[in-house]
């Protein structure tokens, strides 16, 4: 392996290949992969934890009218267009998007096709509850890979 997987490119993945197998849909999976990860990005850098609530003080990232609806995974609620994209704001989180900034990035690492099966293959250890559960999944299967994403390729590969 060439060096690190970032923990945006890890929590991208996770979730990608979280959608991926509780519906069955890669597109949507990515798009919800690369939404859910900017979601946490901002989440952190608006300074608190991630909670199923907005912590308090924080304004939440702008929803805009065009927004057509929301998709529920389990607990956990996210804004989608007519196509069935998701939106953070005004923007789309397209499946190019995710190709070329998780993707493209993993794969400066480790094959993507390797780390995409290992995450399915991980993800699989994990009762359907834990994937439907908003904090469980991020607790439970997100925190102890974060920083050996790698290790973790190696062993479910």
């Amino acid at each position: 392996m060439r060096g690190k997987i970032g923990r945006f490119q890890v929590m991208a993945l996770l979730q990608a290949a979280r959608y991926f197998l509780l519906k069955g849909d890669l597109e949507r999976a990515k798009s919800f992969g690369l939404n859910r990860a900017i979601f946490y990005a901002w989440a952190k850098r608006s300074g608190g934890k991630v909670r199923m609530h907005r912590a308090a003080g924080a304004s939440a990232p702008s929803i805009p009218r065009a927004t057509r609806g929301i998709e529920q995974l389990g607990d956990e609620r996210a804004y989608v267009n007519d196509e069935g994209l998701f939106t953070i704001g005004d923007e789309v989180q397209r499946p190019e998007d995710y190709d070329e900034q998780v993707a493209r990035r993993i794969e400066e690492v480790v094959p993507y096709d390797r780390a995409w099966k290992a995450a399915l293959n991980y993800l699989r250890s994990f009762p359907t509850d834990i994937l439907l559960d908003q904090r469980k999944f991020y607790e439970r299967v997100y925190l102890p890979v974060r920083d050996r994403f790698e290790e973790l390729v190696s062993s479910y590969s």
